[in-house]
């Protein structure tokens, strides 16, 4: 059995302000893509996890681990513990999406998870029971169990869905650097150009169907803590904003996201991306729409 996984983009990010707990109050708006990865489900007398990347680069996949400390195996014991179930499995993941760069890969592959076992497994959890063993296992994996466009507050778990217009094209450019999601968050100090009000255009946007003018108005606060250090990122957005293309950072970077118009266009940008020497990771896609998701 193969269930496929979606990774998500940030169309718009706010840092609110530090909580009690250690985390973070942010706002934004998900929006899922068809960029995903895949879990095999075969099975076997005892749990087996394995996985690669033959498509992602030699330092992308040495960054991925394929053990207990992969939240996709973390999912699977979190479903152990709460059904008590003994069957085993010979599980397989094949990645695709790249790692710490924003897109929710990792989240992705714990969503996936859960929803494999509990078909593989035949387990009967309800929504209701996934979504809460999700929300235990990380901010992004109630998103990415759904799927479709939500504004996120809290850690991003408290999920608001809204309408979810057609597929568009999108390009998705990851520098060559890794960032520390927590290091950036240290830098917030309490001050961003970017708010709920920031938010609330992008909201509007949506609603309207316009996905290209929502990330036009959209803003991250990531981009206003991460820029100063990464002068590669500054360089990575400016290649594209000065062909014309409408460009945003997702998440907590370092990946950038690029609106088009056409599927040639990415084609015609990645020559571009080739010629000028840059060892960006370019990867063509769709955001998911509403017909991804009845």
């Amino acid at each position: 059995m193969e269930q496929l996984s979606f990774s998500k983009i940030n169309i718009g990010l706010a840092i609110l302000n530090k909580r009690d707990d250690g985390y973070h109050n942010i706002d934004t708006i998900f929006q899922s893509i068809y960029l995903g990865d895949s879990i095999y489900f075969a099975k076997h007398h005892s749990v087996v996890f394995s996985g690669m990347a033959p498509e992602l680069p030699t330092y992308m996949n040495d960054m991925i681990p394929y053990d207990e400390s992969n939240l996709a195996m973390k999912a699977l014991r979190a479903i152990q513990a709460y059904t008590g179930c003994t069957t085993g499995g010979a599980i397989h993941l094949l990645k695709r999406v790249p790692p710490a760069a924003g897109l929710g890969g990792g989240s992705s592959d714990a969503a996936a998870m859960l929803l494999g076992l509990n078909k593989f497994w035949d387990l009967r959890l309800t929504e209701k029971e996934l979504m809460k063993l999700a929300n235990d296992l990380g901010s992004d994996v109630p998103f990415l169990m759904k799927g479709g466009t939500a504004r996120g507050t809290g850690r991003g778990e408290i999920l608001n869905y809204l309408p979810t217009d057609k597929p568009h094209w999108l390009l998705i450019v990851k520098p060559e650097l890794s960032v520390s999601t927590a290091a950036a968050y240290n830098r917030f100090n309490n001050q961003s150009q970017v708010t709920s009000e920031t938010i609330d255009t992008v909201e509007n946007a949506m609603r309207e169907g316009a996905v290209k003018k929502a990330m036009q108005h959209s803003g991250n606060t990531f981009e206003e803590l991460l820029f100063p250090l990464h002068p590669e990122l500054i360089t990575c957005k400016d290649f594209f904003t000065s062909r014309g293309y409408t460009t945003i950072m997702t998440g907590s970077g370092p990946t950038m996201v690029v609106y088009l118009d056409t599927a040639l266009e990415a084609l015609t940008l990645q020559e571009e991306i080739k010629k000028a020497g840059h060892t960006w990771l370019s990867l063509i896609t769709k955001t998911h729409g509403k017909e991804a998701l009845s």
